[in-house]
């Protein structure tokens, strides 16, 4: 990622990170208080409408007790004024006074007098799916409700109360009559009331801030609390639920209205807006959409800053240092501000001219040592030469800067080195590495290099450096002392310790395929004859030809090998007693032919070859050459045959001369 890109999307965090917080800040303070608000005012308006409902029953309760502390009311239940009901209780009193029935019961609870106004059943309101059968059966209903209420103990106490009767919620205020002093015994209850119907409950619903819904009764109170009364005029407790919160706009809680005994008679539900809450969001909406569009303009004017009083300086320097290479050497940077990045201008300016004062003394240096230096990248590519390298490999730098180690390699030495990077780049060890180059001319020398890891300033791998020395002429003189100490002078043929060697190595190799081999040991018979009459050096040409001779019938030639004097070995790999016994008699055929040296004829040399198989004869090298030497010296009883180890006679050919 660029540093233009790094720095765009440097703020977006913080940005993020602040609106994130002062999103969270307005939930938990701004946007939670106004919740509390919000459920402060839903409980204000179930206060309110505990107040509405006690004052609507002690209305009831003043209106009943001005009928039950009436000396007429008394009179009545004392058996006078017969002409009471008519006059006191027609229907268009009651209307008047908001009552839909009233009841005038004696101390044994038996109607003395009553009068009903109730609505249709049609258009009572009630709860669930219990409704009155008819007014009869409500009434009685009602009157049982009453008697139940009015429990022994509590006669005296009589107040307003909310109640429901078949589905039916009414509300009912009891008092006792007596005289208008109150002086006297009650002599029975007065008692009456009215339905809450859909009229009644809607002018309840329109006096409170909230929607008003009168539901049956429900279980799972644990939580709910109790809501105190301010009045003495009721005997009904209310219990209220915790708020519920049914969605982003919308609260609610229950009012559970239980009478005198302390029976749940009916569920008031209340649902209000939070509107407050829905307010507070619509601010903090308000607030974060400018927050964020005052964070968006900060962030564009300080990118936009940084862009031009920074990134383009910097890019401007980058392209400059970018521009200096080695045929640029004399370039600098441009910028001369007078800030930091002016100084840090000033100051790489300055490490330029120190590194290029250092690469010129370490190429002189490098030019004034006579051993090839080099340097290759990660891929193996020639990235730097000096003169000495050059001239040991023929080439001009530039032919060689760019192209792969690989161009200087025979195919067999490049894996080689191969595995040697490898092992450096993994270990980190210096390599040491010989092996013959291509030079420019098609020749090749044998050179031998030392090379070891570059890294860059951060200490990452960055490529191989080393030195190239020329070994040819060390090679060449191991090579003639090996040549010397493996190879018979006079013959050219491996000596005895060649012979040794690579007997023991192809013995190792048969056993370990599990395949044959086969041991031939010459002789040539009469040879002392030789040196004898024509002296030792006709016998040193003699051996010569005899040499060229078993080379050219052989089609390893390398495994001919002279032992000492006239005696010869020779090494045939996988191979059975009839291809063993082939090879024999092809040398017996080659060296039939009498020599001729100087013109003068030598043909009474002839040879003797004993044969000895691995595993047959022998499983060691010691024993196989001892079974072959037997098997030669049975050949030479008869000579100029090949002899079969343990008497097994191959042929017994005889030449004249």
């Amino acid at each position: 990622m660029t540093l233009r890109k790094r720095l765009f999307w440097l703020f977006a965090p913080l940005l993020l990170l602040a609106l994130g917080f002062a999103y969270l800040l307005s939930q938990n303070l701004i946007l939670s208080r106004f919740d509390r608000q919000d459920a402060a005012l839903l409980d204000a308006e179930a206060r309110r409408l505990q107040g509405l409902l006690d004052h609507n029953l002690k209305r009831n309760l003043d209106l009943v007790l001005s009928y039950a502390k009436w000396d007429d009311s008394y009179d009545f239940m004392r058996g006078q004024r017969p002409d009471f009901v008519r006059r006191n209780m027609d229907a268009e009193a009651l209307r008047q006074i908001n009552f839909d029935f009233m009841l005038l019961l004696d101390l044994d609870d038996q109607v003395r007098a009553e009068q009903w106004l109730p609505p249709d059943l049609p258009d009572m309101l009630t709860l669930g799916t219990q409704r009155p059968g008819s007014h009869e059966s409500l009434r009685t209903a009602i009157l049982k409700q009453v008697r139940r209420l009015r429990q022994p103990g509590n006669r005296e106490d009589l107040r307003g109360q909310i109640v429901v009767v078949q589905g039916v919620p009414l509300v009912l205020a009891m008092g006792g009559i007596s005289n208008n002093q109150n002086s006297l015994p009650n002599l029975g209850t007065l008692v009456a009331g009215h339905f809450i119907d859909g009229e009644r409950a809607e002018q309840l619903q329109s006096q409170v801030n909230a929607v008003l819904r009168l539901l049956p009764p429900k279980a799972g109170r644990d939580t709910w609390r109790e809501l105190p009364t301010v009045a003495s005029v009721t005997l009904n407790r209310i219990e209220v639920s915790p708020r519920r919160v049914l969605d982003e706009e919308r609260q609610q809680l229950d009012l559970l209205v239980h009478n005198s005994l302390g029976e749940p008679q009916l569920l008031m539900e209340l649902t209000r807006e939070r509107r407050l809450y829905q307010e507070g969001r619509k601010a903090i909406a308000i607030f974060l959409a400018q927050a964020t569009g005052v964070g968006l303009v900060a962030w564009l004017l300080i990118y936009l800053g940084l862009d031009f009083g920074i990134l383009r300086r910097v890019m401007r320097m980058h392209r400059d240092i970018a521009a200096i290479g080695p045929e640029s050497s004399n370039l600098r940077l441009i910028d001369d501000g007078n800030d930091e990045l002016g100084r840090l201008a000033q100051e790489v300016n300055r490490m330029l001219e120190r590194l290029e004062l250092s690469e010129a003394r370490d190429r002189v240096i490098l030019d004034a040592i006579q051993d090839g230096y080099f340097e290759l990248d990660r891929q193996g590519h020639i990235s730097a030469t000096n003169r000495a390298l050059c001239a040991m490999l023929g080439y001009d730098a530039e032919e060689l800067h760019g192209s792969s180690f690989e161009r200087l390699l025979e195919r067999e030495d490049i894996e080689r080195a191969v595995a040697l990077f490898t092992r450096a780049h993994h270990n980190g060890e210096n390599i040491s590495f010989s092996a013959p180059f291509r030079r420019r001319d098609g020749s090749q020398g044998y050179y031998e290099t030392r090379f070891s890891l570059v890294q860059d300033g951060q200490g990452r791998f960055a490529g191989y450096r080393g030195i190239l020395r020329d070994i040819s002429d060390q090679v060449a003189y191991q090579n003639q002392l090996l040549d010397m100490a493996y190879r018979d002078p006079l013959t050219g043929l491996g000596n005895r310790k060649a012979f040794t060697e690579q007997l023991r190595l192809t013995l190792d190799q048969a056993r370990h395929n599990g395949e044959h081999l086969a041991l031939l040991y010459l002789d040539l018979d009469r040879f002392k004859e030789v040196n004898d009459r024509h002296g030792h050096d006709i016998g040193d040409l003699l051996l010569q030809t005899v040499a060229d001779r078993l080379r050219g019938a052989m089609r390893q030639p390398d495994r001919v090998y002279r032992l000492g004097g006239d005696e010869f070995t020779l090494i045939v790999s996988a191979s059975t007693t009839e291809v063993a016994e082939r090879v024999a008699l092809r040398l017996l055929d080659a060296l039939k032919q009498p020599v001729v040296i100087d013109e003068l004829v030598i043909d009474f040399v002839t040879p003797s070859i004993g044969i000895a198989l691995f595993p047959e004869h022998a499983d060691d090298a010691e024993s196989l050459v001892k079974a072959a030497d037997r098997a030669m010296y049975e050949a030479k009883r008869e000579r100029n045959r090949a002899c079969l180890y343990r008497l097994q006679r191959l042929s017994s050919t005889r030449q004249s001369g």
